[in-house]
């Protein structure tokens, strides 16, 4: 596979019309943590307006293929979180997802977040595209 995963960041940003950078090049995908996130940010969405707003961003997310938590990238997980607890680094757990996702499968991050610094530095293959 090629391409990249856009993370939870990178629509939240488009959702409150931020600016982001070019995005790696490549066919862009998700993971399924991302979806969760989104998920859950339509659950917790406290007025309608605000909730009409996260739907129609986790609509445009489901658009995307999204990249399964399976068997593979749960041992890659696995790696990634001992290797955090070794050094004594915390990673977020959905973050650590994504991370395990895209090495699994050779796609890059495209993120919004400074979490996934910690991340490529427990896993130095991993590529982290900001912006």
């Amino acid at each position: 596979m090629s391409g990249y995963l856009a993370d939870t960041s990178v629509f939240v940003a488009v959702e409150q019309r931020r600016a982001l950078s070019t995005p790696p090049p490549g066919d862009a995908r998700i993971s399924v943590a991302t979806l969760t996130e989104l998920i859950v940010g339509v659950r917790r969405a406290d007025t309608r307006p605000l909730r009409t707003v996260r739907e129609a961003t986790l609509t445009r997310a489901r658009s995307f293929i999204a990249v399964p938590y399976d068997e593979l990238v749960a041992d890659r997980l696995a790696e990634l979180l001992a290797e955090a607890r070794d050094r004594r680094r915390r990673a977020r757990a959905m973050d650590a997802i994504v991370a395990a996702t895209a090495l699994v499968h050779d796609l890059v991050v495209w993120t919004q977040d400074d979490d996934f610094e910690v991340l490529a530095e427990l896993s130095p293959s991993l590529r982290v595209h900001r912006g």
